[in-house]
Protein backbone atom coordinates (compact mmCIF):
# COMPACT_ATOMS: atom_id res chain seq x y z
CA UNK A 1 0.00 0.00 0.00
CA UNK A 2 1.17 3.68 -1.34
CA UNK A 3 1.19 6.23 1.01
CA UNK A 4 -0.94 7.98 -1.33
CA UNK A 5 -3.58 5.15 -0.78
CA UNK A 6 -3.07 6.02 3.05
CA UNK A 7 -3.71 9.60 2.46
CA UNK A 8 -0.63 10.44 4.03
CA UNK A 9 1.73 12.93 2.56
CA UNK A 10 5.13 11.98 4.13
CA UNK A 11 7.30 8.42 4.55
CA UNK A 12 6.14 5.94 6.72
CA UNK A 13 6.53 4.16 9.53
CA UNK A 14 4.86 0.78 9.61
CA UNK A 15 4.50 -2.11 12.17
CA UNK A 16 3.56 -5.33 11.03
CA UNK A 17 3.08 -8.51 12.83
CA UNK A 18 2.79 -12.53 12.05
CA UNK A 19 1.47 -14.23 14.99
CA UNK A 20 1.36 -18.07 14.92
CA UNK A 21 -0.95 -19.88 17.58
CA UNK A 22 -0.42 -23.45 18.75
CA UNK A 23 -1.36 -24.88 15.69
CA UNK A 24 0.80 -23.14 13.52
CA UNK A 25 -1.29 -20.94 11.76
CA UNK A 26 -0.45 -17.29 11.18
CA UNK A 27 -2.58 -14.38 10.92
CA UNK A 28 -0.64 -10.97 10.01
CA UNK A 29 -1.81 -7.79 10.78
CA UNK A 30 0.25 -4.40 10.12
CA UNK A 31 -0.24 -0.71 10.84
CA UNK A 32 0.98 2.02 9.88
CA UNK A 33 1.83 5.87 10.46
CA UNK A 34 4.08 8.80 9.36
CA UNK A 35 7.27 8.24 10.00
CA UNK A 36 8.13 11.97 11.54
CA UNK A 37 8.50 12.80 14.48
CA UNK A 38 7.62 9.54 16.04
CA UNK A 39 8.09 6.71 13.95
CA UNK A 40 11.16 5.28 14.74
CA UNK A 41 12.58 2.20 16.78
CA UNK A 42 13.40 4.36 19.55
CA UNK A 43 9.63 5.34 20.19
CA UNK A 44 7.50 2.56 18.84
CA UNK A 45 9.55 -0.46 20.34
CA UNK A 46 8.37 0.72 23.83
CA UNK A 47 4.77 -0.53 22.43
CA UNK A 48 5.58 -4.19 21.94
CA UNK A 49 8.02 -4.01 24.96
CA UNK A 50 4.47 -3.43 26.97
CA UNK A 51 2.56 -5.89 24.67
CA UNK A 52 4.73 -8.63 25.65
CA UNK A 53 5.08 -8.18 28.92
CA UNK A 54 0.99 -7.50 29.06
CA UNK A 55 0.89 -11.11 27.50
CA UNK A 56 3.17 -12.56 30.31
CA UNK A 57 1.62 -10.70 33.46
CA UNK A 58 -2.06 -11.52 31.99
CA UNK A 59 -0.50 -15.06 30.93
CA UNK A 60 -2.16 -14.87 27.07
CA UNK A 61 -0.58 -15.94 24.06
CA UNK A 62 0.04 -13.22 21.69
CA UNK A 63 -3.37 -12.39 19.04
CA UNK A 64 -3.23 -10.19 15.63
CA UNK A 65 -6.68 -8.70 17.41
CA UNK A 66 -4.95 -8.13 20.85
CA UNK A 67 -1.58 -7.10 19.21
CA UNK A 68 -3.23 -4.78 17.24
CA UNK A 69 -6.42 -3.23 19.84
CA UNK A 70 -2.70 -3.08 22.14
CA UNK A 71 -0.70 -0.83 19.70
CA UNK A 72 -3.64 1.16 18.05
CA UNK A 73 -4.35 2.15 22.26
CA UNK A 74 -3.42 6.06 22.85
CA UNK A 75 -2.26 5.37 26.40
CA UNK A 76 0.79 7.97 26.58
CA UNK A 77 2.02 11.12 24.73
CA UNK A 78 3.62 9.57 22.08
CA UNK A 79 1.37 8.70 19.51
CA UNK A 80 1.17 4.84 17.79
CA UNK A 81 0.46 4.45 14.13
CA UNK A 82 -3.43 3.52 13.97
CA UNK A 83 -3.91 2.87 10.09
CA UNK A 84 -4.31 -0.40 8.85
CA UNK A 85 -2.14 -1.22 6.28
CA UNK A 86 -2.50 -3.87 4.19
CA UNK A 87 1.01 -4.43 2.09
CA UNK A 88 4.28 -5.16 3.13
CA UNK A 89 6.57 -3.02 4.44
CA UNK A 90 9.76 -4.64 3.27
CA UNK A 91 8.74 -3.70 -0.58
CA UNK A 92 7.13 -0.18 0.54
CA UNK A 93 9.88 2.61 -1.04
CA UNK A 94 8.23 5.18 1.51
CA UNK A 95 7.92 2.76 4.46
CA UNK A 96 11.88 4.25 5.98
CA UNK A 97 11.43 2.25 9.66
CA UNK A 98 9.52 -0.71 9.24
CA UNK A 99 8.92 -3.14 12.43
CA UNK A 100 8.75 -7.34 10.89
CA UNK A 101 7.01 -8.53 14.15
CA UNK A 102 7.04 -12.61 14.71
CA UNK A 103 5.00 -13.60 17.55
CA UNK A 104 4.00 -17.25 19.01
CA UNK A 105 2.59 -18.59 22.03
CA UNK A 106 4.00 -18.37 25.64
CA UNK A 107 6.66 -20.67 26.11
CA UNK A 108 6.06 -22.60 29.12
CA UNK A 109 8.61 -22.78 30.76
CA UNK A 110 9.55 -18.82 31.38
CA UNK A 111 5.72 -17.90 30.74
CA UNK A 112 7.04 -15.10 28.11
CA UNK A 113 5.86 -15.35 24.38
CA UNK A 114 7.60 -16.71 21.84
CA UNK A 115 9.10 -13.02 19.67
CA UNK A 116 11.15 -12.25 16.65
CA UNK A 117 12.26 -9.04 15.34
CA UNK A 118 13.49 -7.46 12.65
CA UNK A 119 13.86 -3.13 12.16
CA UNK A 120 14.52 -2.49 8.52
CA UNK A 121 15.57 1.22 8.35
CA UNK A 122 16.32 2.93 5.07
CA UNK A 123 17.43 6.45 4.47
CA UNK A 124 14.64 8.87 2.84
CA UNK A 125 14.68 8.22 -0.83
CA UNK A 126 17.25 5.51 -0.72
CA UNK A 127 16.44 1.79 -1.84
CA UNK A 128 17.29 -0.55 -1.05
CA UNK A 129 17.02 -0.84 2.67
CA UNK A 130 20.11 0.48 4.42
CA UNK A 131 20.13 -1.07 7.86
CA UNK A 132 18.47 -4.30 9.05
CA UNK A 133 18.57 -5.34 12.86
CA UNK A 134 17.12 -8.43 14.32
CA UNK A 135 16.71 -9.52 18.22
CA UNK A 136 15.39 -12.84 19.45
CA UNK A 137 13.14 -12.89 22.19
CA UNK A 138 11.59 -10.57 25.02
CA UNK A 139 14.83 -9.85 26.90
CA UNK A 140 16.89 -9.08 23.51
CA UNK A 141 14.40 -6.92 22.33
CA UNK A 142 13.93 -4.71 25.70
CA UNK A 143 17.36 -4.58 25.62
CA UNK A 144 17.68 -3.27 22.16
CA UNK A 145 14.42 -0.53 22.69
CA UNK A 146 16.86 0.60 26.20
CA UNK A 147 19.81 1.08 23.57
CA UNK A 148 17.61 3.07 21.07
CA UNK A 149 16.08 5.39 23.72
CA UNK A 150 19.28 5.96 25.70
CA UNK A 151 20.46 7.34 22.15
CA UNK A 152 17.93 9.32 21.89
CA UNK A 153 18.17 10.87 24.83
CA UNK A 154 21.32 11.70 24.16
CA UNK A 155 20.11 13.44 20.63
CA UNK A 156 17.92 14.99 22.12
CA UNK A 157 19.43 16.31 25.13
CA UNK A 158 22.51 17.88 22.03
CA UNK A 159 20.08 19.24 20.69
CA UNK A 160 18.71 21.02 23.68
CA UNK A 161 21.77 22.27 24.23
CA UNK A 162 22.02 23.66 20.63
CA UNK A 163 18.25 25.37 20.83
CA UNK A 164 18.11 26.34 24.53
CA UNK A 165 14.64 24.02 24.08
CA UNK A 166 13.10 22.90 27.02
CA UNK A 167 10.22 20.98 25.34
CA UNK A 168 13.28 18.74 23.87
CA UNK A 169 14.52 18.49 27.77
CA UNK A 170 10.82 17.43 28.98
CA UNK A 171 11.15 14.62 25.58
CA UNK A 172 14.70 13.68 26.87
CA UNK A 173 13.59 12.92 30.05
CA UNK A 174 10.60 10.67 28.68
CA UNK A 175 12.85 9.06 26.53
CA UNK A 176 15.12 8.52 29.66
CA UNK A 177 11.84 7.24 31.69
CA UNK A 178 10.88 4.85 28.74
CA UNK A 179 14.92 3.11 28.59
CA UNK A 180 14.27 2.24 32.19
CA UNK A 181 11.25 0.82 31.98
CA UNK A 182 12.02 -1.38 29.09
CA UNK A 183 15.45 -2.05 30.96
CA UNK A 184 13.44 -3.56 34.29
CA UNK A 185 11.56 -5.55 31.63
CA UNK A 186 14.45 -6.98 30.17
CA UNK A 187 15.67 -7.76 33.66
CA UNK A 188 12.68 -10.12 34.35
CA UNK A 189 12.78 -11.51 31.39
CA UNK A 190 16.49 -12.43 32.44
CA UNK A 191 15.88 -13.29 35.76
CA UNK A 192 13.05 -16.01 34.65
CA UNK A 193 15.81 -17.32 31.82
CA UNK A 194 17.82 -17.47 34.75
CA UNK A 195 15.57 -19.16 37.05
CA UNK A 196 14.50 -22.07 34.03
CA UNK A 197 18.26 -22.91 33.30
CA UNK A 198 19.24 -23.02 37.19
CA UNK A 199 15.70 -25.42 37.51
CA UNK A 200 17.09 -27.33 34.55
CA UNK A 201 20.71 -27.77 36.40
CA UNK A 202 18.30 -28.80 39.47
CA UNK A 203 16.92 -31.69 38.18
CA UNK A 204 20.05 -33.14 36.21
CA UNK A 205 21.60 -33.06 39.67
CA UNK A 206 18.99 -35.12 41.17
CA UNK A 207 18.51 -37.71 38.71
Amino acid sequence: MLRSELRLHAPLFVAQAAVSNHTGLIARAGLAMPAAPFGSAAWQLPALVAYLHRLHQDEEDPSPELWRAHTERQTGPVPRPQRRYHGNGLHDPDAVCVLDIQLGPREEETGWPAADLAVIEQEEGACPFGRVTRRHGTEAIAAYTAEELTAEHARLMDRARQHQDASLVRLADLAQRAADWADKVRAAAHAAAVHVQAEKARARITR
